[in-house]
């Protein structure tokens, strides 16, 4: 077999965009030559690719098959070329990081700690934002990692992700208010009262009252508990740090079990172009060791 990136590329791109034509566009080449690439590929493989009796090209069974192994050498060949450019010019890494709203940032403030001492040229930025805001920069690297937690989305071609672990999550209310001053809080207890989330659209299998705020800091959503405008669903060990501060001395959390017990999962997820792999195993293995610490110690770490 003697295919190449190139038309690798071109059959990727072909199944991506519907058409030769399309994908020609997207790469900037004639659709000639998008369908040369295609025809050379199938020709080197000894299979059909796509099925051309229609008028749109649709992939065979043989291209289902071998598309996701496509995607993979491609990613492969990405990673390659970056490192070997980053290899060649020497310079200095710039990290820009982005996490989810919701993801308590102790644990990566200390972990960045780490890589600035062992990293002395390693600058960037650190924000904070929307979790589908994370997987956009990431995705188009403007951002070389994020870290984000809940439900995972699907994962884009050009990026790779791993579980640091898992956080638990917890009800709070303001001591004052009704919910606050149950021994006990049921599902029915809560549908009565409004409700404080972060992302109303992927949080509805959460949002068990018709009436709620939707707010984008954890923060925020902890504080506005406490004063009684509704309930949220927060971090269990941020919640327990949070209750001790002066401000906050009205919140408290309630006593659901079934609640306190839920955990999610907290994800990294970096851009594969992104060739300092040694920066991103010390990163990722400082994480994993902070989030099963705080996990196995009630998330006091938080």
């Amino acid at each position: 077999m003697n295919w190449t990136i190139e038309q690798l590329r071109a059959f990727v791109t072909a199944a991506e965009k519907g058409s030769f034509s399309a994908a020609g566009r997207a790469m900037g080449k004639a659709q000639s030559v998008v369908s040369t690439h295609i025809a050379m590929l199938e020709d080197s493989l000894g299979v059909e690719l796509f099925d051309r009796s229609s008028r749109s090209p649709v992939l065979t069974e043989a291209g289902r098959a071998l598309l996701p192994e496509a995607h993979a050498v491609l990613r492969q060949s990405h990673r390659f070329d970056s490192c070997a450019i980053a290899q060649y010019s020497g310079e200095a890494v710039q990290l820009n990081i982005v996490v989810s709203h919701g993801v308590p940032f102790q644990g990566i403030s200390e972990g960045m700690a780490s890589l600035s001492a062992k990293y002395p040229f390693l600058s960037g930025s650190f924000h904070i934002i929307s979790l589908d805001d994370v997987w956009k920069q990431v995705s188009e690297g403007s951002a070389q990692i994020g870290i984000v937690g809940g439900q995972l989305p699907e994962i884009k071609n050009n990026c790779e992700m791993v579980c640091l672990g898992q956080m638990r999550y917890c009800l709070v209310a303001s001591r004052e208010s009704s919910l606050g001053q149950m021994k006990s809080v049921k599902l029915e207890d809560l549908a009565q009262y409004r409700q404080i989330v972060f992302n109303r659209t992927r949080a509805e299998r959460y949002l068990l009252s018709s009436q709620y705020w939707e707010v984008n800091d954890v923060v925020a959503a902890m504080y506005w508990a406490s004063l009684g405008i509704g309930w949220a669903v927060v971090p269990l060990g941020l919640a327990k740090r949070i209750a001790r501060d002066e401000s906050m001395k009205n919140l408290v959390i309630l006593d659901m079990d079934n609640m306190a017990l839920m955990a999610h999962n907290i994800y990294l997820i970096w851009n594969n172009a992104f060739s300092r792999r040694d920066i991103l195993e010390d990163l990722c293995r400082d994480l994993k060791t902070y989030y099963q610490q705080a996990f196995e110690q009630g998330d006091t770490l938080f």
